[in-house]
């Protein structure tokens, strides 16, 4: 980058010269002045004016691990995202580490590489302890807001609501724990005239009738081929898989995974380095008898403990 700017001024001052003693010299600087203001603005984010600030058109690409077997359920995300689609609210539910994130993820990124509707596309990680407060702030920055810390949260509300009332925006909202009052956090709540969408993903179906979600979608495991691709993935090791020995063992691992992601990326990692028929017996056999002994099995088990739970 400093190379490049460097040969930016380089020309830049060549051009001067060029210019010097002649008639034309004030042209030739207002071209250049101009010139550098284009290539300023190229390396900005295309924006919006509005009231309560500058809405940024572009959304960034968010890097996602590996994917499989969500192509059906992205298909009806995106067609419920389409502008023939009248329901605003859509619900995405599914137990700890079955791949909600993943899919609201690959959606976002769907959306930017092959572009959308909206003015704006704001993506926000929620908080367990701070719901509505997490939306302003991340809504507040993405809509480039500014406020003071002792400002109240109705202040905020308002100044939201001035910037995103005339655009057509999609608010992607990634693990939301309690209910979410919208008008609150100053959002417009989605409806036939505005045509925005609110998207988000939660462990409970219960909280997407709270939240009125309009169309619910809920995230399923993956089916053994897929398991088995995703398994295969963070091993790398294909020379190992290849084994009709380790073959058998690591699709007895695979099949104790019952399909969720999270638990065959984990277990996938743990068994990345492990090259002999005795490791992975061993492997095999404490997942069936001690299987929270397995490396960050510990975490898995927790998500699935506060799935049921709640069930």
């Amino acid at each position: 980058v400093r190379f490049r700017r460097r040969e930016q001024r380089t020309r830049m001052r060549r051009r001067y010269l060029s210019c010097f003693g002649c008639a034309d010299y004030k042209l030739c600087k207002k071209v250049s002045a101009i010139l550098k203001s284009i290539g300023e603005l190229r390396e900005r984010s295309e924006a919006i004016k509005t009231d309560g600030g500058s809405i940024q058109v572009t959304c960034r690409e968010i890097p996602i691990k590996y994917v499989v077997g969500n192509t059906t359920m992205m298909e009806q995300v995106l067609e419920f995202l389409s502008e023939e689609e009248e329901r605003g609210i859509i619900g995405v539910y599914g137990p700890g580490g079955v791949g909600k994130t993943t899919l609201m993820q690959s959606i976002n990124n769907e959306l930017i590489t092959k572009g959308h509707q909206y003015d704006v596309l704001i993506w926000v990680q929620m908080s367990r302890e701070f719901g509505e407060c997490t939306i302003q702030q991340a809504v507040g920055a993405r809509l480039g807001l500014s406020w003071d810390e002792k400002e109240t949260g109705e202040n905020r509300a308002l100044k939201i609501y001035r910037a995103l009332r005339q655009k057509r925006f999609l608010l992607l909202l990634d693990d939301v724990w309690e209910e979410i009052d919208l008008e609150k956090t100053g959002v417009p709540r989605p409806d036939r005239e505005n045509k925005c969408k609110v998207m988000f993903t939660t462990r409970s179906i219960a909280l997407c009738n709270n939240m009125g979600a309009e169309y619910k979608l809920r995230v399923e495991f993956l089916e053994k081929k897929h398991a088995w691709e995703l398994f295969c993935s963070k091993v790398w090791r294909k020379d190992l898989l290849e084994s009709s020995s380790i073959r058998r063992l690591a699709e007895i691992i695979v099949s104790k995974c019952g399909g969720l992601p999270l638990a065959l990326i984990t277990l996938g990692g743990a068994m990345a380095h492990r090259e002999t028929e005795e490791e992975w017996i061993h492997a095999s056999e404490v997942l069936t008898r001690f299987p929270a002994e397995m490396k960050g099995m510990n975490y898995v088990f927790a998500l699935l403990k506060f799935s049921y739970d709640n069930l």
